[in-house]
């Protein structure tokens, strides 16, 4: 038959049903040999999965013996190739990015996301308090405005709260805005500029080397952030004089998706001193080990980070309602002193993403 790209009739109904299934920003590009499919799913914590979910939704159809390329994107940047099968990575050429950079229309290609997000707090220990708690809703949203350019906000529901005193009205969730890019291959960079998770707004900075097909990356983070509060309706603020700059180098190990990270620096309240994790990833669910030595103390704990149940909720042509695609907890045992503190943005930052991304993990 005739290859339904040269009338262009089958590739719409294509991008159409790829869609329909969640996803987002799609668009086909037919080459000599390949068929390259560019796509968001925010559901999907791991990439991998909604590579394999688009070639179930795609098995059927007749490339007329053209290889399947699956783009995947993040928060509107193409990371990088992996051809269908064993998702082999291959990055990015020029002629990629001028067809994306082209077909790119964010207000178009992108759904209205509200998200619902639990964001938990906690401390044990205490005799008179054994288990102290915060816990609150978050419904937010993210508002692509320009390639790698977002808009994040939205409110906080507070539901409990016998961790500290502030009361439970409604209040502004963490609001930013966050511009990632990938200027060359393999080198990833991160802006923020706004109000982060830990009570904290100002500037975040990330730059990353992260090569998907690489078992190494090489990172540097820095903030310059102040304290903010909101309480029975008034808002106060710290100055931005708390400087956070950290360097870290990660090895994927070659077997049992297991991460090694060391990062070193200047943590949250001018702790200096070093961290190192051993990181699991179990598919959507990653396992981490942990242990802090700085000027303020040590410190072990553990943390994980996995999507939540059950994903979509109600998803129209322009609107989706879903929970979060990352939920992510860290606890320590030392729980008096703020050791290697760090602050959460509205996204995982970039170490977190981009491990997802490594080519080993898919196979």
């Amino acid at each position: 038959m005739t290859f339904f790209l040269a009338l262009g009739i089958q590739a719409q109904n294509i991008e159409e049903n790829l869609f329909n299934a969640g996803y987002e920003n799609v668009h086909l590009k037919a080459g000599k040999d390949t068929i390259k499919v560019f796509f968001e799913h925010r559901e999907f914590r791991n990439p991998f999965h909604s590579m394999e979910y688009a070639a179930l939704l795609l098995a059927d159809e007749d490339f007329d013996g053209k290889i399947l390329v699956y783009i995947p994107l993040y928060h509107n940047t193409p990371i990088g190739s992996y051809i269908g099968g064993d998702f082999d990575f291959k990055t990015l050429s020029d002629e990629d990015l001028t067809f994306y950079k082209a077909e790119n229309h964010p207000f178009n290609d992108y759904r209205f996301h509200l998200r619902l997000n639990p964001d938990i707090a906690a401390r044990f220990g205490y005799f008179e308090h054994p288990f102290e708690t915060k816990i609150n809703l978050i419904l937010d949203t993210r508002i692509y405005l320009a390639r790698g350019l977002s808009l994040q906000t939205g409110i906080i529901v507070p539901i409990e709260n016998s961790l500290d005193n502030q009361d439970k009205s409604l209040r502004l969730a963490p609001t930013m805005l966050h511009y990632l890019m990938q200027p060359l291959s393999g080198h990833f960079i991160g802006l923020s500029a706004g109000s982060f998770y830990s009570d904290r707004y100002g500037l975040d900075v990330q730059y990353r080397y992260a090569p998907p097909d690489s078992p190494w990356s090489f990172g540097l983070e820095s903030g310059l952030t102040g304290y903010h509060w909101q309480n029975a309706g008034k808002f106060y603020t710290s100055d931005l004089n708390d400087l956070y700059a950290i360097a870290d180098v990660e090895y994927r190990l070659t077997f049992d998706d297991l991460s090694i990270r060391l990062s070193a620096g200047q943590f949250l309240f001018e702790d200096v001193g070093a961290r190192a994790d051993l990181i699991k990833q179990y598919g959507v669910v990653d396992i981490g080990l942990y242990a802090s030595l700085t000027e303020i103390g040590t410190t072990m704990g553990f943390q994980f980070a996995f999507s939540l149940f059950p994903g979509k909720i109600l998803r129209g042509k322009k609107l989706e309602i879903r929970t979060i695609e990352e939920f992510r907890w860290e606890y320590s045992y030392n729980n008096e002193e703020p050791v290697a503190r760090k602050y959460r943005l509205g996204m995982p930052r970039l170490a977190d993403m981009l491990r997802q991304y490594n080519s080993d993990f898919g196979n």
